[in-house]
């Protein structure tokens, strides 16, 4: 992901400058001025130091007097305002670098989503908006928000501060997208002509997958891992028609990208207001049973992967003459059965797929 940064200037001037200028190349004293513009000499010597702001009032009488519009003395002070802003953020980012330093700000500047410089302001300012806000001290108040269940890996290896940032790049992508209304069955039989997109190659299933979501009202989006995160997906929803499928590619294997795109279209199917990320090897509770078994059938079926898993396969062979039989990709079921324990999580794994980012693919 690449953004283009608006260019904001680094400096700003006080429309009383400006006015300054102004009443010197009339040639007149600022007595004179304020008795002609009808405001006090007070006023406009306090609006020439910059301590009073120049108000609609005051632009109107100078537009009348100077003949320069309202609306540019209005829009000199407001750049002026913005910039004391930014300056008192930047100083507030200074005493809360300790709080910087818990996100993944490289990573983020290396997929170009904050600026390339060491300014602690720039850095926060472009922070708190991939956040989405106002300042550090809502950061718990965000977290909140998302109201998520996050089935965590055992490990406890997770940062929260890099799972939200990973979150809202995703979300970012998601929000660009211009999609119709959620339409629930359209996306079930979506699934079905995806599941049949197990045994293709990347560059077929990737564009059709995204096609199928998208025309069914779900942003599906790929979005790179972040350190510190052992997330494969999340399904969430951005509001009441805008659901949200967010897969990070975690491990490369195409068992663990199909599996995650199942697991995380059960959750948009079956729980629909709810929030979900999941972590690598995360506790299973009842919600998370529901979408495994879920994916489990849109995959295969359970009745027909419980029979064969009973046969206690040994030989590619099998595995291969089973997921040809029910049209999966082999390295899909060989996942299944090693997530049953059935086949060691040694073996067999050629059967797999690999997959990668297209930078990756391009550089290999």
């Amino acid at each position: 992901m690449t953004t283009q940064e608006a260019w904001t200037p680094q400096w700003a001037t006080h429309p009383g400058e400006h006015l300054e200028e102004y009443i010197q190349e009339r040639g007149w004293s600022q007595a004179e001025f304020a008795r002609i513009a009808d405001m006090t000499p007070k006023l406009v010597s306090t609006i020439i130091n910059g301590s009073n702001p120049v108000t609609p009032e005051t632009a109107l009488k100078l537009e009348h007097v100077l003949g320069l519009k309202a609306y540019i003395w209005t829009g000199l002070q407001a750049n002026w305002d913005l910039f004391q802003a930014r300056l008192r953020e930047q100083e507030a980012a200074v005493r809360e670098a300790e709080w910087l330093k818990g996100f993944p700000i490289r990573e983020l500047k290396a997929c170009g989503r904050l600026p390339q410089t060491n300014d602690l302001g720039r850095i926060m300012d472009g922070l708190l908006s991939l956040l989405g806000i106002g300042g550090p001290h809502a950061y718990e108040a965000k977290l909140g928000s998302l109201a998520v269940h996050h089935r965590k890996a055992r490990t406890g290896t997770t940062s929260p501060h890099h799972m939200l940032c990973w979150l809202m790049l995703g979300e970012e992508k998601a929000r660009r997208l211009s999609l119709p209304a959620y339409d629930p069955g359209r996306f079930k039989q979506g699934c079905a002509e995806i599941r049949s997109l197990t045994v293709a190659r990347p560059e077929t299933f990737e564009p059709r997958m995204l096609e199928i979501c998208h025309a069914s009202g779900v942003a599906l989006v790929f979005q790179k891992p972040l350190s510190k995160t052992c997330v494969f997906g999340s399904a969430r929803w951005l509001n009441d028609e805008r659901p949200l499928i967010q897969m990070s590619l975690r491990m490369k294997s195409n068992d663990h990208f199909w599996w995650t795109f199942f697991h995380e279209a059960a959750h948009i199917s079956l729980h629909r207001g709810m929030n979900f990320v999941d972590d690598k090897n995360g506790e299973d509770n009842d919600v998370e049973a529901e979408a495994d078994a879920w994916a489990e059938e849109m995959l295969v079926g359970r009745e027909r992967i419980d029979a064969f898993a009973t046969t206690c396969p040994r030989t590619k062979q099998e595995v291969v003459a089973f997921a040809d039989e029910v049209g999966l990709h082999p390295g899909i079921v060989l996942g299944m059965l090693q997530h049953r324990r059935v086949v060691p999580f040694s073996h067999m794994n050629d059967l797999k797929a690999r997959l990668g980012w297209a930078d990756e693919v391009a550089a290999a």
